[in-house]
């Protein structure tokens, strides 16, 4: 997939820019994003022969990618697997795996099963060729294992296309984590995600809101359809299935299924219209699943897996970057670092100088990797990740609920520790961490902001490079050892209220401090992601902290009555009884060995 791809830049760290809506609320995003890259787009047409063109009348509104362009669903054996027909798998060209989308031929042109370019700014072919040379074998022993698998369970495999699955176990959930073969994955999705409940409590609904939108619905949409218009031609631009070649006259079928989808969603959901990255979602879904069927699962994706996230005022997002970064402190004290790094120094990350927010501060002003991180939520690491990381992630996702996105991300932050401690951000921390009188203030900020701005270009960059999925899977996710593997969904659910509730609380105490001033004179500095969105019906004789606006008035300052109130309320994550007794244990020891030695002090000196 292109580098740029569903990632969402900004001009510069921290610098306060219009989101991805193009308001000024939630985490603040450039309009212009590198989810959108420069393509030459078609000239958009008007609004009303694009709602003229929503018509459910084309064939191929009820197929997939793989229907489209007549794509061969098959197992291909590689070279040094020949003999193994017996076990069920299929002859086929050379080199190729299960699930090859051999759309004419397009392999040979520089692209990828999906019809994505195989060389990117970050990854050349030859590499790609070289990975997949070796990954392809890989995926022909997983889709014989599910073969078996599925043969073992009394599940028929339908022509190579089962729509049922076994049973939930441990030992499917790590099928599914080693990767669901390419050609099953959009039955396996739908099946996981109990698609076919939402589309049997709704059924005809979909082509329903089509032919509404086409007779009545025109002016309601027409906000959304510009902005829809604008981002059809710029999904996917490096895929050859939504790209119109020079000889052809009319729009790729891809685009007109992708525009009907975000145009009937946009009607279906008011409350979130159409938000930037959701082309990217719908346009990865149709690669694998038929018109409405992927219009269901965006449906799911945006009110079960990612809640609130899409919504007008992108609070969702803010609330799952708090969660994040409260489980990057939990899991990875040493990124922590980085993230919060000099505690001694003035600096734009420093979040331990300000006492008047507390502990949990980083929990109302994000820090600056957000910034890169969110679009790793908004996009489900689409363009974030290579393509076969992405859809490893997505397996995973749908049969693990959302807690898997945060396991992820911690995943490639902890992956990406080694290159932060060979570079300058460790350097600096380390030199910058003890004051030293004799260093220049603005020489000190200088180097700071070198070090914060490559730590944000890593993180940026760094899981653009993981082409092998294994690379997360092997590495990390399959290691019980590594603490961020104990998170789960329940443990998420929890983190999501926690932090929903301190904002909230921070948010109605803001609310107060507009217009009521402290003693002082002091009133309280909000972040730019926090200064919108006056809408929650707060009740100014109580902030939620247990502070009234009578209280704002007493010689307390507004700033300790905030810290001791929100400091005390610090999350504290599940943790099981093993480690409980391990401790335990280790205290118990130290307090022997301390026992021993006071008396052997006390021996010696009697003999003296």
């Amino acid at each position: 997939m292109d580098s740029q791809c569903g990632q969402l830049a900004v001009d510069e760290v921290g610098a306060g820019k219009s989101d991805f809506r193009g308001r000024n609320d939630g985490i603040e995003r450039s309009r212009k994003s590198s989810c959108m890259p420069e393509v030459d787009v078609v000239p958009l047409p008007n609004v009303s022969s694009s709602l003229e063109g929503l018509s459910v009348d084309d064939g191929e509104a009820s197929l997939s990618v793989i229907d489209i362009y007549g794509d061969e669903v098959e197992s291909h054996r590689t070279s040094d697997l020949e003999g193994q027909e017996s076990n069920g798998m299929v002859n086929g060209a050379t080199g190729a795996s299960p699930g090859v989308f051999r759309s004419n031929g397009i392999e040979e042109q520089g692209f990828d099963r999906y019809g994505f370019k195989k060389q990117n700014n970050f990854i050349s072919e030859k590499e790609y060729d070289e990975w997949w040379q070796e990954y392809s074998q890989y995926c022909v022993r997983r889709k014989h294992k599910w073969k078996l698998f599925m043969e073992k369970s009394g599940l028929p495999l339908d022509n190579d296309s089962p729509y049922r699955f076994p049973s939930r176990s441990e030992k499917l959930r790590r099928y599914v984590r080693k990767g669901i073969p390419a050609e099953w994955r959009g039955n396996a999705w739908w099946h996981f995600a109990r698609g076919q409940e939402k589309l049997n409590k709704n059924r005809g609904l979909y082509d329903k809101l089509l032919s509404q939108m086409n007779e009545k619905g025109k002016k309601r949409v027409i906000t959304d359809l510009d902005v829809i218009e604008r981002d059809l031609h710029r999904t996917f631009p490096d895929n050859i299935h939504f790209q119109r070649e020079k000889f052809q006259d009319d729009e790729p079928i891809m685009i007109r299924s992708l525009r009907r989808v975000l145009v009937a969603f946009s009607w279906y959901n008011p409350k979130i219209g159409y938000c930037q990255s959701m082309n990217f979602l719908a346009g990865l879904l149709l690669l694998f699943l038929d018109e409405e069927r992927a219009f269901w699962m965006l449906v799911i994706i945006t009110s079960r897996y990612l809640p609130g996230v899409h919504n007008v005022n992108l609070e969702g997002v803010n609330i799952d970057q708090g969660v994040l970064m409260l489980c990057v402190r939990e899991y990875l004290p040493e990124f922590w670092r980085f993230i919060v790094p000099f505690p001694n120094q003035p600096s734009s990350l420093s979040y331990n100088q300000n006492s008047s927010l507390g502990k949990n501060e980083f929990l109302y002003k994000l820090p600056p990797i957000t910034l890169c991180t969110a679009s790793w939520f908004m996009g489900c690491f689409v363009g974030v990740l290579p393509i076969e990381s992405t859809l490893r992630v997505w397996d995973c996702l749908f049969y693990e609920e959302s807690h898997f996105l945060f396991k992820t991300s911690l995943a490639i932050m902890k992956l990406s520790e080694q290159e932060l401690l060979k570079g300058k951000p460790f350097r600096t921390l380390r030199q910058q961490s003890i004051p030293n009188g004799n260093e220049n203030t603005r020489e000190i900020q200088s180097s700071q902001d070198e070090a914060e701005m490559e730590i944000f270009q890593i993180v940026q960059s760094f899981p653009k490079r993981l082409l092998n999925p294994n690379d997360i899977f092997d590495k990390i996710i399959f290691k019980k050892r590594i603490p961020l593997n104990k998170l789960d969904q329940n443990e998420i659910d929890r983190c999501r209220k926690y932090v929903a509730a301190q904002r909230q609380k921070y948010k109605n105490f803001h609310e107060i401090m507009g217009s009521d001033r402290t003693s002082s004179g002091n009133s309280l500095s909000v972040t730019a992601d926090l200064t919108s969105n006056r809408h929650f019906g707060i009740n100014v004789e109580d902030t939620g902290l247990g502070i009234t606006s009578q209280d704002l008035h007493s010689d307390k300052s507004a700033s300790e009555l905030i810290n001791s109130a929100l400091s005390s309320e610090v999350y504290g994550f599940k943790r099981g009884l093993s480690g409980v007794h391990w401790n335990n244990s280790i205290k118990e020891k130290v307090r022997q060995m301390r026992k021993k030695k006071v008396i052997s002090d006390d021996q010696l000196k009697s003999n003296d």
